[in-house]
This record gives C-alpha cells, structure tokens and sequence, in this order.
C-alpha cells in the first residue's frame, strides 16, 4: 500500500494545480450544475485513462525521441484549445442558459464529455509526465504488471474526482444565482485562458 500511497498523492498534487482541465470542468459546473457537469469530469478522466495507457505501452518513449510527432501533437492540442476559447468568448448571453431541459440533456452532456475530454487530451505532455512517473514506482517483481493495471486505473479515478471537485466549485457560484451577464464574463475569461494556453503551448520550445 505504501508505494501506491505516494503514487497517488503524486499524481494529485499536480492534479489540483488550476489549469486548462481543472478550469473548464469549474465553468461547466458554474453553467450547468454540479450533477451535469460530472460528464466533463468523465472525459477527462477517459483522456487520462488513455494517456496513462499510452504511456505505459511506450508511446511516451516515441514522442521523447520523435519531435516531429510530439511537435505535431503539441500544435493540434494548442489548435484546439483556441478554438474552444474562441467558441467560448463568442456564446451569446442567450445561450447561456442556467436550466437545461431535460430533452437537451442528453445533447449537452455529450458535448460537456467531449469537451472534457479534448481539453486534458490537449496536451501531450502528460503522456511525458506519466512515462517518467511509473518507472518510479515499478521493479523486476512479479508484481509489476498488477502494479501498472493499478496506477493506470488510479489516475483515471483521481482525474475525475479532481475535475468533480472543481465542477462543484463552479456549481457554488450557480447556487448564489449569479446573473446572467457574470456568467458570460466568467465564460469569456475562460475562453480567453484557453485562448493564452493555446498560444503559448504552441509558442513553447519545450
């Protein structure tokens, strides 16, 4: 239990830092509720789950020696997250509904999954960070393979706690029924982080 202790409180104490999946899973919940956005904190935790398994069957390795993958990788999750922030500065005060019908619930939710989803998968660096974690937590023991099956599903589980957390942190701001217009300005500052991300993600040499 000990090493799977640590690995856990590793992978959560870079969780928690605010950051492009931490900010759109508080936004979703500010915009739709607490129990809506949780399908934002399911595709970030599939994202994680995906990029924890890309890393431990070696493509990590692959994007450390090829920097023509990696730097294409970068620049379609830098892409994309300006698009998101663009979308996200350009929604209209009337689309910013506070009460989402039951019959568009299920619309919404897939997009609120999607979104969650791309945004953690934006960067390919935690595929970097998980292929230089694991390593530390595995030997020659028999064990070894069981020790990866558990990690991988750790991360996978504390991504989506963590964005679930951050998403009832933003549902606290809906229960105060802020307006109308500080939604929209919380949106558009979203939209305009995600925007500062993109760029300096694909501006970055690293």
């Amino acid at each position: 239990m000990a090493f799977w202790i640590l690995f856990c409180a590793s992978v959560v104490a870079v969780s928690v830092i605010p950051g492009p999946s931490t900010l759109i899973a508080f936004t979703h919940g500010a915009r739709y509720g607490w129990g809506k956005a949780l399908a934002t904190a399911a595709g970030n935790a599939t994202a994680s789950l995906l990029q924890a398994l890309a890393a431990s069957a070696g493509l990590g390795l692959l994007l450390t020696e090829s920097a023509a993958v990696l730097l294409a990788a970068k620049y379609l999750g830098a892409a994309y997250l300006v698009y998101l922030g663009i979308r996200m500065w350009r929604g209209k005060a009337d689309e910013l509904e506070i009460d989402v019908g039951t019959s568009a619930a299920p619309r919404v939710s897939r997009r609120l999954f999607r979104d969650g989803f791309f945004v953690a998968a934006s960067n390919p660096k935690a595929i970097l960070f998980f292929t230089a974690l694991f390593p530390q937590f595995l030997g020659a023991s028999d064990t070894a393979s069981g020790r990866m099956i558990l990690m991988t599903v750790s991360v996978g589980v504390i991504a989506f706690a963590v964005a679930a957390g951050y998403a009832g942190l933003g549902a606290g701001l809906r229960s105060m029924r802020v307006t109308r217009t500080a939604m929209q300005r919380l949106q558009r500052a979203t939209g305009g982080l995600f925007v500062f991300t993109g760029i300096g993600l694909a501006a970055s040499r690293t």
